[in-house]
């Protein structure tokens, strides 16, 4: 393990963090969550190590290193090389190392849970929108969504993504089922709600990919006590359901959904509003196996459900016409063009989850353990919501758009300047380069986008394995 003389008192603070993060206490929302707030959720979960005078691997440190491996890739993302970014800090601040042997850290780093991560990650959001005593953002402008002031636009929507096949790992997040046995990876299925204006993550769940209730309706409903009363969820046909419908209700939640293709999108005994446009109501279907006795009569006997023709006329897109379901019943304050342009909106946690699955890797997770599989998926999601935290204080100074900024420059600034900051600290033309950075790359506008779902490189042709690993060694063993 590396070993270091004279270890300074600061390594037990996580204001590590906020160095590298380019933070300062000038900046709107620095004091999202201070170090006494991680420090407490660290007690809460009951994580201590790295109490001795002489510890190297203090929480501070590892969930430092832990969080530093998200912003790389290939090489550069394994224990080794954080090890070596530890070692580098240290010596920076005239430490003796001795050895970069990764055991030390991977040891400390079993020991912050996902959950931990978790809850940092929600505390961000939740008070950058608004809770914890802090001030609301200002409107993203993001068309329709402005002029919706009840509560926050949620967006909601599912994911997968596989680990490292190992048993363990096979064991609480079995591979496809209509896959050969030793043919495939241990998937993880998701479900994120996510902050339309923002793109702010408040919270996600994950569980295996099939099975009983692992579906993405069963995971929303784990996730539902994040939303508050006038909350707007916009979602896609999937989620339109009659039970989901009911509890947001129940919560004072409103929706925006595609209609479920089973249901009609003009029923005969809908009461017409005005062309296109009906309120139908929906009566209680019979009790699914999945839901008790006791939960289902609560449920109310009927829901009265605005639906709303939309037509999409834009070239390249798949559907040209679709059907809103919506329990903003009033169409004069909601009109349909209003719906129409918030529902369109909800292809913005596509590219969400695109940032978080490609430009931050989590697309296919390394770790070896269940346990550490989600730790690796909450420090990604972490560094995401840090990001977007990031983005929304450069969006508050300088008056832009905060969906106009570009994630993966703010990305590639914090990263490249990851260790020399926890060094040195942010100083101010440095704080200015990058808020200077931000604002200077806007993402593109590109309303009406048509583009062909293909790739014009071809990838290198290799042959499939068909069959377990081990018994294609065999084989090829027989065969010498």
């Amino acid at each position: 393990m590396p070993s270091y003389r004279e270890a300074p008192a600061p390594r037990t603070q996580f204001s590590i963090l906020y160095r590298s993060l380019l933070q300062s206490d000038e900046l709107p929302l620095r004091s999202l969550i201070s170090d006494e707030r991680i420090a407490q959720i660290f007690a809460e979960e009951g994580i201590s190590f790295g109490q001795d005078d002489d510890a190297v691997y203090t929480p501070a440190i590892t969930l430092w290193g832990l969080l530093s491996q998200v912003f790389f890739k290939e090489e550069q993302r394994s224990c080794l090389a954080a090890v070596v970014r530890i070692a580098a800090l240290w010596l920076a601040l005239g430490r003796t190392v001795s050895s970069t042997n990764t055991g030390a850290y991977c040891r400390a780093r079993k020991q912050i849970t996902g959950e931990v991560l978790r809850k940092i990650s929600g505390e961000v959001a939740t008070r950058a929108l608004g809770g914890g005593g802090q001030a609301a953002p200002p409107d993203a402008g993001i068309g329709p969504a402005s002029a919706y002031a009840e509560g926050r636009l949620v967006i909601v929507d599912g994911f997968t993504v596989t680990a490292a096949d190992t048993k363990k790992n096979q064991a609480e997040y079995p591979q496809n089922p209509k896959q050969q046995e030793g043919l495939g990876f241990p998937i993880l299925r998701g479900v994120v709600l996510i902050c339309m204006r923002t793109g702010l993550l408040l919270d996600a769940e994950v569980g295996p990919y099939s099975g009983k209730g692992t579906g993405e309706t069963a995971l929303l409903w784990k996730l539902l006590d994040v939303l508050r009363r006038g909350d707007l969820l916009v979602a896609d046909s999937y989620y339109c359901t009659y039970w989901l419908l009911a509890e947001c209700r129940h919560r004072g939640v409103k929706v925006v959904m595609r209609n479920h293709h089973l249901r009609e999108d003009a029923p005969a005994d809908a009461r017409r509003l005005v062309k296109g446009e009906c309120i139908a109501t929906w009566n209680r279907p019979p009790r699914p196996e999945w839901m008790d006795e006791a939960t289902y009569e609560t449920m109310p006997a009927s829901l009265e459900v605005r639906l709303v023709e939309s037509r999409n006329e834009q070239a390249g897109q798949r559907t040209e016409k679709l059907t809103i379901a919506t329990t903003l019943l009033d169409h004069k304050q909601y009109p349909a063009a209003w719906l129409a342009g918030i529902y369109r909106g909800r292809w913005r946690v596509e590219l969400d989850l695109r940032a978080i699955k490609c430009t931050l890797g989590m697309d296919i997770l390394r770790a070896k353990t269940p346990a550490m599989v989600r730790t690796e998926l909450w420090s990604c999601l972490l560094v995401y919501n840090l990001l977007r935290e990031s983005m929304l204080q450069a969006a508050q100074q300088s008056g832009r758009v905060c969906r106009s900024l570009s994630l993966t420059a703010t990305l590639q600034m914090i990263g490249n300047l990851w260790l020399s900051n926890a060094i040195r600290g942010v100083d101010v033309g440095m704080r200015e380069l990058f808020f200077q950075h931000q604002i200077t790359i806007k993402v593109g506008h590109r309303p009406g986008r048509n583009e062909p779902r293909a790739n014009k490189r071809r990838p290198k042709i290799l042959q499939l394995l068909t069959k377990p690993r081990h018994e294609a060694k065999a084989e090829l063993e027989s065969a010498a």
